[in-house]
């Protein structure tokens, strides 16, 4: 007798979980759910709690979403998503923060950005190695003296070889006044290497002397179609007619540029992974301008970049 009062509540008991889906409290929804194994078809993740931006006018916001294999499989109310929640299901409370879709940038040099990235969003080990034989690097983001400018670069070439190139960028000459640099303030500093440092905004850099006599830039070099080359206005202490400043602007750049020994397909590599690793802490997915591209320089470049990605990719990580 008492068995076949256990075995009629067993029979009720399932009839109500599997068979009355319309009973909507939360708490009885999602016990029903956990005695649904997770299937192929199921959520390994629940986010919830959360302002999930939609981009569908009809439904524009949602608190929830189910996700596999880093996939969203639905957007709605965290009851409406219980459906695709099993016994692997985990569940990730936002606490009321934001999410939106992954931005697109549609102009960033991916690979000059992840050349300049040395120290920072480094992919481990194989990154190390790229490291390595990189040519000296002076970082000078956020650098606000002109002293610190100079500092900097005495430094890199103290651990540089003689002759080697010395090579940086990220300077903002509006943090330090809006004055531009010039050649003269590292020229002591740098009387064996050529040095060549890029704008933060990639428009413009500057060479010392080295670089400049390397690459046969004089006061009688003409400006290139779409670039400039900065000079003194009436010459300085030194010389009574005009000269270089060392500053050179968009497509003059390729008068410097064309001198640096060409960085290897495997460094230009590791540094699009350093440059997306960066990317996507700031909630950039997808860029455009991956290749080194600059105003006024060959679009050959893109595509060596292009060939060299897509032909011999690295397993996983070229997408």
């Amino acid at each position: 007798m008492n068995l076949s009062i256990v075995n009629l509540a067993s029979i009720a008991i399932f009839l109500s979980v599997f068979l009355f889906p319309s009973f909507n409290s939360t708490y009885w929804l999602k016990w029903r759910a956990s005695l649904i194994p997770s299937t192929k078809f199921g959520a390994d993740l629940i986010v919830k709690n959360g302002v999930i931006f939609t981009s569908d006018p009809s439904f524009p916001f949602a608190n929830s979403m189910a996700i596999r294999d880093g996939r969203i499989l639905r957007i709605g109310n965290y009851s409406s998503l219980q459906d695709l929640s099993g016994y692997g299901t985990k569940e990730l409370n936002l606490e009321g923060k934001v999410v939106v879709p992954g931005f697109i940038d549609s102009h960033v040099h991916l690979i000059s950005a992840g050349l300049q990235i040395v120290g920072e969003y480094l992919i481990p080990i194989a990154s190390m190695k790229v490291c390595a034989s990189l040519m000296a690097r002076v970082q000078l983001k956020g650098v606000n003296r002109k002293d610190e400018v100079v500092r900097r670069v005495k430094e890199a070439v103290l651990n540089a070889k003689r002759r080697s190139w010395i090579l940086g960028g990220g300077w903002n000459n509006d943090l330090w006044g809006g004055e531009l640099p010039m050649a003269s303030w590292i020229d002591e500093v740098t009387p064996d290497n050529p040095v060549w440092l890029t704008r933060m905004d990639g428009h413009m850099g500057l060479a010392n002397s080295v670089a400049l006599k390397l690459a046969g830039v004089t006061n009688l070099t003409k400006d290139p179609n779409g670039g400039k080359i900065m000079q003194t206005a009436d010459g300085d202490c030194l010389h009574d007619h005009a000269e270089p400043t060392g500053l050179l602007i968009d497509a003059a750049m390729e008068l410097i540029l064309s001198w640096i020994p060409e960085v290897s397909v495997d460094e230009r590599r590791e540094a699009m992974l350093r440059a997306s690793s960066f990317a996507l802490t700031r909630g950039v997915t997808t860029v455009v301008d991956v290749g080194r591209y600059f105003p006024g320089s060959s679009v050959e470049h893109s595509w060596q970049d292009f060939s060299g990605f897509t032909q011999n990719s690295f397993p996983g990580q070229c997408k």
